[in-house]
């Protein structure tokens, strides 16, 4: 007995002299003022206030983001005072006080609960009048000896009609309040949750030891880098009518998981890239040579890029067209396939199985990454219908697009208002500044390609836009036309944007077969082809018209390609190594204009190519 009552009296003031420590530990209270944020992290500025002693001091500031680097903390004390050591550490026990919206919460659902509970109830009252009447009509009908006579049974029944019916009209009504309060306490409920999941958040907390040569008020300005934060750059862009400036709207996407619900702070938007050590940088070698950009083929495969760069792949050198007349490369894998057995890979873009039509649609820039999978490796992901070996791509995502690099501007948006963005993660939107801007407007057709015929809008002079890279929400006319992708790290002299297909301008490709033909020279076979392009502008206006097509390009010394310049409409371009001629003429309203494409293919008798 005396034994437990020492313990019980040992351990009572134990637990006396920590609640007596704990009311000793000096705390004070941070509060976030200035925020400026990185496409990737943020640093974070606070303030907070303590009245020091003279001499030595501890103090444990609250409220930081748990999630700091610690390299990046900088402290500014005021006072005089001076630091002698700080540590950073995380409370995973800091009071999870409700705030008056989860009180609001609280007191809702104990109304509604009341509410139900008397609704319940009336609900239960009313089914035992219902059957108390049903039972002592069918009493009072049978139980007499005599029996009731016709006005005694009429008089009897009309009252349990009506007294039925309204009992029966009360229960519907109480029913329906009961469903209501049900939702309401329901609705109530996951909002609670929320807020209980927002209140259950772990918290910063800095240890500081100094020393004040004065006892009095001191002002603490704490600042840090934290990654759990970012921007990305977006714009809408309002085309109200050709006749009128271009609208550009630069807007931003910020996020924050620092675990503090920013409220009302100062935000500051950045495109420089933070440094968060604390070493000085040193330069290197700086090497200039030229660039040597390698020519895309037009709608060419991203499959190219496989070609001599990994082993055991080959990709043949001459193309087949398919029904869109576009080149789908043929791919072997060495070891599953052969180029003369017909077998295809399976490919995979993005986690999806594709067609190879699919894979060749895609832009070569827009690719990420590919790799190939054979053998074992390939069946045990995909299973059999890999057997031929599998080509996955990898597209690029935003973040791939917006990646900084030196030869972009170093920006900063200072925003003037104070704004609250809370720490969920959800992307809050905030606008940056709109500009105006004129723009050339031109019809665009490529009939081979595409018969539709496109708007485009050419800005010229945009790098003094001071545009970043970032997706274009492009609304044209009132009607949003679609979304684009604008690259600050283009060298192209205008920005080209795409307004959508106008059905007024029309563009028919044929082909002549008067002036096409087949003939055989010796051990040699010449093909001639003539297609013919008719533009019509049925607008009642004139309009800028650039129309394009293709002619092939032979990459065999046996395989001849000439562009015959006297049958051929003269152009206002000639790509030669893509083999595309452009046209580019004004066509008047209602105006229809004719334009002529020939050329002539030799090649070796019996060969198959592919035309």
């Amino acid at each position: 007995m005396k034994t437990k009552l020492l313990l019980f009296t040992t351990i009572f003031i134990l637990g006396l002299f920590v609640n007596i420590r704990a009311q000793d530990k000096k705390t004070a209270k941070a509060k976030l003022t200035e925020a400026t944020i990185f496409f990737q992290g943020a640093e974070l500025t606070h303030t907070a206030s303590y009245t020091l002693l003279k001499g030595e001091n501890e103090i444990y500031i609250e409220d930081l983001s748990p999630s700091i680097d610690k390299n990046s903390l900088k402290i500014k004390v005021t006072n005089g005072a001076i630091i002698s050591a700080s540590e950073f550490s995380v409370d995973y026990l800091a009071d999870k006080t409700k705030n008056a919206f989860s009180k609001k919460l609280d007191d809702s659902i104990k109304y509604y609960q009341k509410k139900l509970n008397q609704i319940e109830t009336d609900i239960k009252i009313t089914e035992n009048l219902i059957g108390l009447l049903q039972k002592g009509t069918e009493k009072n009908v049978s139980g007499s000896e005599k029996g009731l006579g016709i006005d005694e049974l009429v008089k009897t029944m009309d009252y349990y009609k009506i007294k039925s019916g309204e009992l029966q009209s009360i229960q519907t009504t109480d029913n329906k309040k009961k469903t209501d309060y049900e939702e309401a306490i329901e609705r109530l409920e996951s909002q609670q949750e929320l807020e209980s999941t927002k209140n259950n958040k772990t918290s910063g907390v800095l240890k500081l030891n100094l020393t004040s040569p004065i006892a009095g008020a001191a002002n603490f300005i704490i600042s840090y880098y934290t990654t759990a934060a970012s921007w990305t750059p977006y714009y809408d862009i309002n085309i109200a009518s050709t006749d009128k400036p271009i609208k550009i709207q630069a807007k931003s996407k910020v996020r924050q998981t620092t675990g503090l619900d920013w409220e009302k702070v100062k935000l500051t938007l950045s495109t420089s890239t933070p440094s968060s050590g604390k070493i000085a940088p040193l330069f290197k070698a700086w090497f200039l040579d030229y660039n040597k950009p390698t020519p895309r083929p037009m709608q060419s495969s991203p499959l190219l890029s496989l070609s001599g760069k990994m082993a055991g792949v080959a990709v043949q050198n001459s193309y087949s067209y398919d029904e869109k007349r576009e080149q789908t490369p043929a791919i072997a894998i060495r070891g599953v396939s052969s180029m003369n057995n017909n077998a295809v890979p399976l490919y995979i873009v993005d986690g999806n199985a594709v067609d190879a039509e699919y894979i060749a649609s895609l832009d070569q820039s827009m690719i990420k990454d590919i790799s190939v999978l054979k053998d074992a490796s390939a069946t045990a992901m995909y299973g059999s219908q890999a057997s031929n070996g599998v080509v996955v791509v990898t597209t690029k995502s935003m973040d791939d697009y917006i990646s900084q690099s030196e030869n972009e501007l170093n920006m900063v948006y200072n925003i003037d208002l104070p704004y609250s963005i809370p720490g969920n993660g959800k992307e809050q939107n905030i606008d940056l500044h709109t500009k105006e801007t004129s723009a050339e407007y031109k019809y665009y057709c490529a009939p081979k390609l595409d018969g539709e015929t496109y708007l485009l809008a050419e800005i010229s002079d945009w790098e003094k836009l001071n545009l970043l890279s970032g997706k274009a929400n492009i609304t044209y006319d009132g009607t949003y036309v679609g979304e684009s992708l604008i690259d600050a790290r283009s060298t192209q002299k205008k920005l080209a944007l795409t307004l959508g297909t106008d059905k007024r301008v029309s563009v028919k490709r044929e082909k002549l077969q008067d002036f096409s033909s087949t003939r055989f020279l010796g051990n040699d076979t010449k093909q001639v082809f003539s297609y013919r392009l008719t533009v019509r502008n049925n607008q009642n206006k004139p309009i800028q018209m650039t129309l394009k097509d293709q002619y092939p390009i032979s990459t065999n010394k046996n395989i001849e390609v000439e562009l015959i310049s006297k049958d051929t409409t003269p152009w206002t371009a000639n790509i030669e190594e893509l083999g595309v001629v452009t046209w580019e003429e004004k066509i008047e309203a209602g105006e229809t204009k004719t334009y002529q494409i020939s050329y002539s293919v030799k090649y070796p008798k019996g060969s198959n190519i592919n035309l």
